[in-house]
């Protein structure tokens, strides 16, 4: 799969419009006519453009994998997680968490399609599963070397750690109201708990 490829105004209506149909009614679900209608472009012209209702979700998981191999947010928290400069953790990812949250739809259907296309899984897990592991993993097995971090798999470090945050991007979309914390608020205790856990030090 090509990395580069770029799309046309009129296809990149289409993506947009297909992720939304798709995340609400999942693949099977949906219609062209129905992303069609929500592209404000005419069915025939889905066709033209990618030939099949299969050959969007194709055209997405490209753009995934253009998306997701090195995000900027990623790269800065490898950075940060290699350097050890804690304190500016919230900034960084408060400034970015914008960019983050635009992709959740896209996230969300990839993660659900994965269970019901082999294609979809396999390139969720080797393009784009594995380049935030590598990523990621990479500083943290730098600072077990050091012994700042506990012999943990690293793997394992990585997915508890996004798992944390988009944990919390997700519940701050679906219960907006019971979110007690601002967001820097927030962001700082999901951190303090990947990197120091739950237990009170006076008691450990």
């Amino acid at each position: 799969m090509e990395r580069s490829m770029e799309l046309t105004s009129t296809q990149k209506k289409i993506i947009d419009a297909a992720i939304k149909i798709f995340s609400e009614k999942g693949f099977e679900g949906s219609t062209t006519s129905e992303i069609a209608q929500v592209a404000g472009v005419a069915e025939g012209t889905i066709f033209r453009h990618f030939g099949t209702k299969k050959g969007i979700l194709q055209k997405i998981l490209l753009q995934a994998v253009v998306n997701f191999q090195r995000p900027e947010v990623l790269v800065s928290l490898a950075k940060l997680i290699e350097e050890g400069d804690d304190q500016f953790w919230i900034q960084i990812i408060n400034e970015q968490l914008g960019s983050v949250q635009q992709q959740l739809p896209l996230l969300k259907l990839l993660f659900y399609e994965a269970q019901f296309h082999s294609e979809v899984q396999e390139i969720m897990v080797e393009k784009v599963a594995r380049s935030i592991l590598d990523l990621i993993s990479e500083p943290i097995v730098k600072r077990q070397s050091s012994g700042e971090f506990r012999s943990f798999d690293p793997n394992l470090m990585v997915f508890s750690l996004i798992a944390s945050i988009w944990g919390y991007l997700v519940w701050k979309q679906i219960a907006p109201d019971q979110e007690k914390l601002d967001e820097e608020q927030a962001l700082a205790q999901v951190l303090d708990i990947w990197l120091h856990g739950v237990v009170n030090p006076q008691d450990s």
